[in-house]
């Protein structure tokens, strides 16, 4: 099983607008379908997902996204852009990782992560970035350990400690690590600075399944210890929102003489069943 993963950003009415800012300065950045809910968008070969949910949830830094900028002329451009309106976490600056770096929030509530350095060192321009804060705090290394499992072509690129002079963090516990889920990278750290920082359906990770028994899998192993929630969401153990979602579902939805009848079918489900969602759309 080789499935992607995709980022999915919950909105309330603004994912249009978002969609149209991020295609307008994010680097070969353009949108690649919308309906009145959901957005997508590309990023240099990376998807978005935007959803219009409503005021139910919002996103927080718990999760955001890394974005690997190539020139110091465009970091400072991008900081600009969506600084405003936006609140700062780290301030644009140099650090012991990179030449210009800079956290923040922008005006839509989504956290960026902006840093100076060659693309190659991740191999992609845009990577979630996981935070274990609050109650999920020294747990970045069990999770990467535990994702790494589930998803089987997985590999650790690298982990970094706090050491002892870096208090308050606690000594061993994840600076920073990087780990490939199937073809998708992702980035872990602990901090004990950010206590509001956790996870919710207002970032969430998108599994797109070829089949039946891919969506079983995902959902039986990130389930356990977890809960789960209504049209393929579910939260691991964790807390971490995740979809498991049939690739033909998209498909589906883009039919707009099946649509209704697939979207009547799996807002009754829990786990998506193709074959009950198919069934619908020929009655």
């Amino acid at each position: 099983m080789n499935n992607p993963i995709t980022p999915c950003l919950w909105f309330d009415n603004k994912a249009k607008e978002a969609a149209d800012f991020y295609s307008k300065h994010l680097k070969h950045a353009k949108i690649l379908s919308q309906n009145p809910v959901v957005k997508e968008i590309e990023v240099d070969g990376e998807k978005i997902v935007l959803l219009d949910g409503g005021p139910v949830y919002q996103p927080n830094p718990s999760i955001s996204l890394f974005y690997m900028v190539d020139t110091p002329k465009e970091i400072a451009q991008l900081w600009e852009e969506f600084s405003y309106e936006g609140s700062i976490l780290a301030p644009l600056d140099k650090y012991d990782f990179s030449e210009k770096y800079g956290w923040l929030i922008d005006k839509y509530g989504i956290s960026w992560q902006f840093c100076l350095g060659d693309i190659r060192e991740v191999g992609q321009r845009i990577t979630p970035f996981f935070t274990f804060a609050a109650q999920q705090y020294g747990k970045a290394e069990e999770a990467l350990n535990f994702y790494s499992e589930i998803f089987k072509n997985s590999k650790i690129d690298g982990i970094l400690r706090y050491g002892k002079n870096e208090a308050p963090e606690q000594e061993g516990t994840i600076k920073h690590a990087q780990v490939a889920l199937n073809t998708k990278k992702v980035m872990f750290m602990d901090s004990v600075q950010y206590p509001k920082f956790q996870f919710t359906e207002g970032v969430s990770l998108i599994i797109h399944c070829e089949s039946q028994s891919e969506i079983d899998y995902y959902w039986e192993k990130l389930t356990q210890h977890g809960e789960e929630s209504m049209c393929g969401w579910l939260k691991d153990k964790y807390g971490v929102s995740w979809q498991v979602i049939p690739v033909m579902l998209s498909e589906l939805m883009s039919n707009p003489e099946k649509s209704g009848k697939a979207a009547q079918a799996f807002l009754q489900m829990r786990k998506l069943d193709i074959e009950k969602i198919v069934q619908a759309t020929l009655q």
